[in-house]
């Protein structure tokens, strides 16, 4: 039985939105460009590295995206379904996940994507994801069969750990 990762990493800390701009176009702030640049080297120390990405085209979601995407050289999935979704939708989007793959990243908003994480982890326990806050865990289960508690948790990670 064949062991996938899956980690799941909030976006970079963003600007506030401008009067009347929409919520889809915030940028990452100075912090959020630094703590996600951190985040990539220590991801890059601990030896973690994707095959597949997932984000969600919002401009802070891809902005913490695309470092990761250039250091391991893998296919990023622009999905829009991901842009503030809850958790059973992100889980429903991984259960597309081609069945090569062996490490999935998913890059995404909260609540949704602290709740998947807490959803998927056999310890049953709620984890609150902050911004640039990453979560790593280990599964049996193909892709198409991901299921609530269905996987270890391995790496916790938040700014003030890198």
């Amino acid at each position: 039985m064949a062991t996938r990762a899956l980690t799941l990493l909030r976006h970079g800390d963003a600007l506030a939105a401008a009067p009347g701009a929409e919520d889809y176009g915030r940028m990452l702030s100075a912090r959020g460009v630094d703590d996600i640049r951190r985040l990539s080297q220590r991801c890059l120390h601990l030896n973690l590295c994707a095959d597949w990405i997932y984000a969600s085209p919002a401009t802070r979601t891809h902005s913490s995206a695309e470092p990761f995407k250039r250091v391991w050289n893998c296919p990023c999935v622009d999905s829009p379904e991901l842009y503030l979704a809850p958790e059973h939708q992100l889980l429903d989007i991984l259960r597309q996940t081609p069945p090569d793959i062996a490490h999935v990243f998913m890059v995404g908003h909260n609540p949704g994507i602290s709740y998947l994480a807490g959803l998927l982890s056999h310890q049953q326990a709620r984890i609150e994801l902050p911004t640039a806050g990453l979560v790593s865990f280990e599964t049996t289960a193909e892709w198409v069969d991901l299921r609530p508690q269905c996987a270890n948790l391995t790496l916790q990670l938040q700014p003030g750990d890198y």
